[in-house]
This record gives C-alpha cells, structure tokens and sequence, in this order.
C-alpha cells in the first residue's frame, strides 16, 4: 500500500482522493493532512500534492502522513466562504455560505470514514488550501482548534467580508500544539491585510515562529507553479521527524505595486528566518527595526518610507540575529 490513490464517495456526496504514504503498515499511527479544492490536488498541473509529500517523506524532511483530498464540486464558494460578502455576489454570483455545514461533515463524517479505513493519529489533523481554500482552511483552524492542530492557507482570500475573518481569533482557545501557516505571494495586492491576523494570533498567545508562521514570497503570483514551490514549507514545519532549529536571517528588499492604485507601491523590509531543514518564514513585526542613518520613517512590521534622494541605513534584530540593510535613495520611488 502507499502508491496508488483511492477514490472514496462518502454517503453524505463527500468525494476524497487518499494517498497514503510510502511503506504505509497498520501497525502505525499517521498524521493526517486534509487538502481543499481536491480537483487539483494530486494534478501535476496543480498543486501536485502526491509527488511533493512522498519526496519529503522519502526523503526524511517530513514524517510520514496521510493526504486526503476533498473535492469542492462546483461549490468552492458556498463551501469555502464562511461569510456574506456583498462585493462577492455582486461580481461572482449568488452563493450560500456553507462553510459551518463543511466542518461538520469533515468532523463528524469524514474523519470517523477515514479511522474505519486506514491508521490515523486523531491528535494530528491538518487542513490546507489555497485562495479561498486556504481562507476555509484557517477558518477551521481557528474555529475547531480542538479538532484542527494545523492549518495552512497559500494565498488565503482573508479579504472576504472586510476580514471579518480576524474576529474568529478567540483568546485562551488554542493549545500549544496548534500551529497556522499563512503565506502571500508579494507581486502586487494589498499584501498588509495579513499582518494583522499574525499580530492577533500572537495577541492570544499563539506563538509566532513557533505556533505560527508567515511567510511573503517575493515575486510569486496568484498561480499554482508558486503554490508547489510554497507546498512543502508549511508540511516541514509541522511534520518535521524532530524540532528544526532557527539558522539564518537574510532581509529582502520589496517594492509591491497596488492592485488597486496604480500610482500606490508598499516599500517593505521582508526579514525571514531559515531553519535546519530550509523550512522559512517571515518575521514581520516580530522583528525590531532601528534607522540608524538617513530621513525616513520605519513600521513596525517592516514598512518604511524614504524621500527621493535618501538613502537609509536600517538595522534589523531578531532574536541573536542581527542585519544592517541599506536602503538605496531611489529605491521603489
């Protein structure tokens, strides 16, 4: 077993692929990893998922799991969008959340399904997604942590509703098994609405680069080629066979046009962390930024402002990390 994929049809119309890992035995417990949009998931023109996880697996960079994908059927909206958005039913169509009936079929039908079929460990259960599948998918996360350990959302549409996703984060609810992924590919678009879940999240006590992870992928787009190269960051951090360490800082320059103005572009400091197993993730406002030299103005996520003809010098701590970046006086302007 742990070559082939299965085809499962749930009675309640629910449709799953499964791939099992290589060397798959009975005798052994196996993390789980639900991934959203199941069309697309094992599709080498997709995310691809099954040639990714199996290399990792055999290769050692990740422990052995489970992957089910779940096929959204044409419902993608209902199914993914737990929230009314007017702009959504304007320009997309009319739809129904039913993001909370999702859940429940994923909760009380699918994982029961699965525990009759194959030997899974219910302590270590995962979703992902990408766009709106990664958006359903941190709502989960937040919503049913008693359910859900990890979730991963690859370009998540956390916009929907005005971000009415922030209010789901929940004080004292989450265990320090828990862990959030989230990552943006920094292009263009309004790359900033993240920053404020990871600032909440760390608000509650979930704890960034330990319990959650951002990351802002310089240059990837809204596609699937950048979502396979992000697939295997999230399963590496929680999947690891053992705790990866923190290895190296770098700080990447990034001048991210508006997709709403064009006259509009974010100057941004984007510090990421490497760890042992290359796994990465961006600091955000977890790191400190100090001008040392030159007239500008500095975020504490990262962000900064310089006047034509200014050059600044930034000094950029994390942890024992240190980085001095300088920053060209017509950078991004």
């Amino acid at each position: 077993m742990g070559e082939a994929i299965i085809r499962c049809v749930l009675k309640s119309g629910m449709v799953v692929d499964v791939s099992l890992p290589p060397s798959y035995a009975d005798t052994v417990k196996y993390p789980i990893m639900l991934i959203n949009d199941g069309e697309s998931v094992f599709n080498a023109n997709g995310l691809n998922a099954k040639f990714i996880i199996d290399d990792l697996i055999n290769t050692g960079s990740i422990e052995p799991i489970i992957a089910v994908a779940i096929y959204s059927q044409g419902q993608r909206n209902n199914l993914y969008i737990p929230y009314l958005d007017d702009w959504i039913t304007r320009n997309w169509g009319s739809y129904k959340p039913e993001s909370e009936i999702y859940a429940s079929i994923i909760i009380n039908d699918l994982i029961p399904f699965l525990e009759t079929k194959y030997s899974l460990d219910k302590k270590e259960i995962g979703i992902m997604g990408y766009s709106l599948g990664g958006l359903v998918s941190t709502w989960m996360g937040l919503k049913y942590p008693d359910h859900i350990m990890y979730s991963a959302s690859l370009s998540g549409s956390f916009w929907v509703a005005d971000y009415q996703i922030f209010d789901e984060v929940k004080e004292n609810g989450y265990d320090p098994e828990n862990k959030f992924w989230f990552d943006i590919g920094a292009t263009t678009g309004e790359w900033n609405y993240y920053v404020p879940l990871y600032s909440a999240l760390d608000s509650v006590g979930v704890e960034p680069g330990k319990q959650s992870f951002y990351y802002e992928d310089k240059g990837a787009r809204h596609v699937f080629s950048d979502w396979r190269k992000r697939l295997e960051l999230p399963l590496k951090l929680f999947f690891a066979p053992s705790e990866p360490t923190k290895e190296k800082m770098e700080v990447i320059l990034q001048c991210i046009q508006s997709s709403q103005n064009p006259d509009l572009r974010f100057k941004r400091m984007n510090p990421i962390i490497t760890f042992s197993n290359n796994a990465k993730y961006s600091l955000a406002h977890t790191a400190k930024y100090t001008l040392e030299s030159g007239n500008g103005q500095l975020g504490s996520e990262g962000s900064f402002l310089n006047e034509a003809g200014e050059e600044l010098k930034v000094l950029v701590e994390y942890l024992h990390f240190t980085e001095e970046v300088i920053i060209p006086e017509n950078y991004c302007n």
